[in-house]
């Protein structure tokens, strides 16, 4: 990626760059008064603190929304990456504007729909707004609030029983540090249909620049029978806060499977929550995160099963080295009437200095006596005889614990649809344990 910087128009995080936002955008006048109204959200929702359960081990103190400009165009200067990628579709977003995208033609022709939302909002308004903030409130939490007020992003919609065979790939980056960009996914797979989705959130390092912020916001449908893949990658830079809001319905009969992937940022808080909606649900939740000199990852999941006859399994991987740190806390919640529910949930992390850190932190809630659910979770340095008997080989250790790791994130890795996302994945941990 080649980015010359350019000065671009912006405002502060305020009720009025909304509304300038809105207009810059040219959305209808009922788009913008859902924007104002989770401005409002925002507003009136306390910060979380230390005191907060879901927050006692993520201290955001020190992060000031007064320090980050929202931009209300993008930059004309960026030099959008080249994607070899096989696919059926591209979208990339620069500082909130999408400025390329495209759709298979065959696809088009079915009723596949691909654009941004503020496009989405003119061209389909029935449609959006019968998804739109469904699945992420405003009233979910005030970062969720904040994505809804200024997110702007994809929409993919695919109708009943149309497959789209190749992944649709989304991109969104930032032209310049000290920006603030909100990055929205509204992902729709109705009944019988088939979609992967690659999203990935990216810049350059930025490492000594003034800080930077993501807000993000991903609802994903997947409709009656269904089958459904979804890929969020973070690569952003180090100067980063970055928060994310993924949550998940899963329909009857439907087969979900997501995949999140934790690479960059100062600090990372995501929320991933899959709703088994209605009965015959299938969710599939994966996590890789690797954590660097003094990264910190936090990762709140949830596993909610509120209808009969649904599974869910869970399995999220991090590695940590020099003084970085992760929280998982995770929970498996069967509400009542929920029967003949299987849940799993697991959580592994491995260590590669002493000064590391991973607190996991899994939990049950249930209210259904007919079910199986179960729980673990790992938290340990690498072990000392397999690095033993690696090295007896004739391996260097820092070769044995790079073979350590690719063995310890190799069955995640293996499921990731495009190869050009496994080959950057593997190359970022070759970096990370240099």
């Amino acid at each position: 990626m080649e980015v010359t910087r350019t000065a671009i128009n912006t405002g502060r995080i305020s009720r009025e760059t909304v509304i300038n936002l809105s207009e810059s955008l040219n959305e209808p006048e009922w788009f913008r008064d859902l924007r104002l109204r989770a401005w409002e959200a925002f507003e009136n929702t306390p910060m979380p603190t230390l005191q907060d359960e879901e927050w006692r081990r993520t201290d955001i103190r020190a992060l000031n929304f007064d320090n980050f400009q929202v931009p209300l165009e993008a930059s004309s200067s960026y030099l959008p990456e080249s994607s070899e990628d096989h696919r059926s579709g591209f979208a990339q977003f620069v500082d909130g504007r999408l400025v390329q995208s495209w759709l298979d033609d065959s696809l088009a022709a079915k009723g596949v729909i691909m654009t941004d939302l503020s496009t989405a909002a003119r061209e389909y308004p029935d449609l959006l707004r019968q998804y739109l903030f469904s699945v992420v409130p405003d009233a979910y939490s005030k970062f969720a609030a904040l994505a809804n007020a200024f997110g702007n992003g994809v929409f993919v919609y695919v109708p009943n029983n149309v497959q789209v065979d190749l992944p649709v790939q989304i991109s969104f980056t930032l032209s310049s540090p000290g920006l603030a960009v909100f990055p929205r996914s509204l992902v729709v797979a109705e009944r019988g249909s088939s979609l992967a989705i690659i999203e990935r959130y990216y810049t350059e390092d930025w490492k000594d620049e003034p800080e930077s912020l993501s807000v993000a916001g991903a609802e994903v449908v997947a409709g009656e029978g269904s089958q459904l893949r979804y890929v969020s990658v973070q690569e952003l830079g180090r100067n980063f806060w970055h928060f994310l809001v993924q949550r998940h319905k899963v329909l009857k009969d439907a087969q979900e499977n997501s995949l999140n992937i934790g690479l960059g940022g100062k600090l990372s808080k995501s929320n991933v929550e899959t709703i088994m909606a209605e009965k015959g649900g299938v969710s599939e939740l994966l996590g890789i995160y690797f954590g660097d000199d003094s990264q910190f990852f936090d990762y709140h999941t949830l596993q909610d099963h509120a209808q009969p006859n649904c599974t869910s399994d869970l399995l999220y991987k991090g590695v940590l080295k020099d003084t970085a740190r992760a929280v998982f806390s995770g929970l498996i919640k069967v509400r009542p009437g929920a029967q003949k529910t299987d849940a799993y949930q697991t959580n592994r992390n491995l260590l590669l200095s002493d000064s590391a850190r991973a607190d996991s932190i899994p939990n049950l809630e249930i209210e259904a006596n007919d079910v199986r659910c179960s729980h673990g979770a790992s938290v340990g340095p690498i072990d000392k005889e397999q690095l033993f008997y690696l090295m007896a080989r004739g391996l260097s250790r820092k070769a044995a614990e790079r073979m350590i790791v690719d063995g310890f994130f190799e069955p995640i890795v293996n499921r990731i649809p495009l190869e050009g996302v496994r080959d950057r994945l593997l190359a970022a941990i070759d970096k990370k344990m240099e």
